[in-house]
């Protein structure tokens, strides 16, 4: 490959190239113009490597990237898919801590007070002022059960001691051992609504989860579009200097052919005007390569440092052969399976259990409430703390209670107005989830349509190049043999470089569409990256 030393001194000879070519064919003068023309073209064009033209990086690390390491990289590196994971893995903690309202509570409280009173009764008349001296001590366990109603069991001690005649003892304690049951029988009522909240926090868990599967799968999807842009760039930048080469030799060829007296002048400049579009060629596609480069580096590579931005990628997995294309009449069957697996679905389907569960919730906390308390107590009370402990424990004094507690909101309308939403919401994402299985299908059978195109599109381009191929062959051997002219062989040449673009160019449109199919199917990158909590 070969490129003009200086960009400001290729922009006149492809100006005044192009604008020969463009106008009649005329001789011009050979003394002069044919002498300018050869001096031009011997000053600008010298044996390099096209790339330093348009080279912006400095040079670094080279690194021979297949498309599985691409994909674990990206896995490994991309930080918006790790903020993604601390979510999942918060949604995680918090599920699991939902189901700490199940576990046993530990309470217990003291307290001591003095007072001083006047006598209230006849009893106390001669005593006249009533000390009294109360120490409190109670503590007790309780839980929820996760098939519904609270338990709960106290111990209470109270020590009074006083100087009131009315009182039995001057010091006095009173021990309660007691063990109580509640149990909603209208409002929260059902393992169903005691488990709620919990079931949400595991719909919420798995939701994110689900999103993470998102992320990562459009992550893959992205980076797979990406190498196929790097790997078509490389392709694309040696298509551009294989051209140049070969308008290179005819212009070598031409030159000397009109030092012989054979060719004219007017296909020498013929030669240069392609070579200069030759050298245009080499720039973009350098320029497009470099661009495809940084996309993907960006993707495996976060960062602002040089050393990422240095690193050079050699794509080392081929463009990817041409496979058979999915059978029209299996695009229900894909439907059916890419339903079952795109996290798309699964989230709203998520959302949509979630909204039941909360309308069923709301339903339940409309009604009135209506507990059943059923209590076993004992009592111990002496002098002496030790014997009515002891009374206390033994249930020498037992009791027994049951009754119902009952509650009504009077109006109701924050619960009823709740309950109105949570339907509201509970219609939505049903809705919801119609609209994204429509999406879903439409996707799917967009991207099984394009895998066929492609596949078609690429065999055509195949052929095409073969036969441009084939056509140039011919027409340079009719040239050489002065049954052409020099302008037919480079349009011959044109329209190879044309076909060896598009056969790349399809090429790697396929591989993108069959990245984009796996996607829509749902199963790219499925087995890869981090297990999630």
């Amino acid at each position: 490959m070969r490129f003009p030393e200086t960009l400001c001194a290729l922009a006149p000879l492809v100006l005044a190239s192009m604008a020969v070519a463009a106008g009649p064919p005329q001789e011009p003068d050979a003394d002069t113009s044919a002498l300018d023309l050869d001096r031009l073209v011997d000053e600008l064009w010298e044996a390099g490597d096209p790339r330093e033209v348009v080279s912006d990086d400095v040079p670094g690390a080279v690194l021979e990237l297949s498309l599985e390491a691409a994909r674990a990289i990206c896995l490994t590196n991309d930080l918006a898919l790790q903020g993604r994971e601390q979510t999942v893995l918060a949604a995680s903690h918090r599920e699991v801590g939902s189901w700490g309202a199940f576990d046993w509570l530990f309470e217990a409280s003291g307290g001591l007070s003095e007072s001083e009173t006047d006598a209230s009764n006849i009893f106390d008349a001669s005593t006249g002022t009533i000390d009294t001296s109360v120490q409190d001590l109670s503590l007790g366990f309780s839980r929820a059960f996760e098939a519904g109603g609270h338990f709960s069991v106290s111990y209470g001690h109270n020590n009074t001691r006083t100087n009131s005649l009315f009182s039995l003892l001057e010091t006095a304690n009173q021990d309660v051992l007691s063990a109580l049951y509640t149990r909603p029988l209208l409002r929260g009522s059902g393992s169903e609504f005691t488990t709620s909240l919990q079931v949400a926090a595991d719909l919420r868990l798995r939701h994110e989860r689900e999103t993470y599967r998102l992320a990562k799968q459009q992550l893959m999807v992205r980076v797979e579009i990406l190498y196929w842009e790097l790997v078509l760039s490389e392709h694309q930048l040696d298509v551009a200097g294989s051209a140049l080469d070969v308008a290179l030799e005819q212009l070598d060829r031409d030159r000397r052919r009109r030092s012989a007296g054979v060719a004219t002048v007017v296909e020498v400049i013929q030669d240069e005007a392609t070579v200069a579009r030759r050298i245009e060629g080499v720039l973009f596609a350098e320029t497009a390569l470099r661009s495809s480069m940084d996309q993907l580096r960006s993707t495996l590579f976060p960062g602002v440092e040089s050393e990422t931005w240095s690193v050079r990628l050699e794509p080392i997995t081929p463009l990817p052969a041409i496979s058979a294309a999915p059978a029209a009449h299996r695009w229900q069957a894909e439907i059916d399976a890419a339903l079952e697996q795109r996290a798309e679905v699964r989230m709203v389907a998520l959302e949509l259990e979630l909204a039941r569960l909360m309308h069923e919730r709301a339903q339940s906390l409309k009604q009135p409430g209506l507990d059943l308390r059923v209590q076993l107590s004992s009592q111990g009370y002496d002098s002496k703390f030790s014997v009515a402990m002891e009374e206390a424990l033994t249930y020498d004094f037992p009791s027994v209670s049951a009754g119902l507690a009952f509650q009504m909101p009077m109006g109701n309308v924050a619960l009823e107005r709740e309950e109105r939403a949570a339907r509201a919401e509970l219609r939505g994402a049903g809705l919801g989830l119609d609209a994204v299985r429509s999406s879903v299908a439409a996707d799917l059978r967009e991207a099984l349509r394009q895998v066929r195109y492609q596949a078609e599109a690429t065999k055509a381009a195949e052929k095409s190049r073969e036969a441009a191929q084939r056509l140039m062959e011919a027409e340079q051997a009719r040239h050489e043999q002065g049954l052409a002219t020099n302008f037919q062989v480079l349009q011959f040449q044109q329209a190879l470089v044309e076909a060896q673009y598009a056969e790349h160019a399809t090429r790697a449109a396929y591989g993108k569409a069959a990245a984009i199919l796996s996607g829509a199917r749902g199963v790219i990158g499925e087995g890869q990256g981090a297990r999630l909590p």
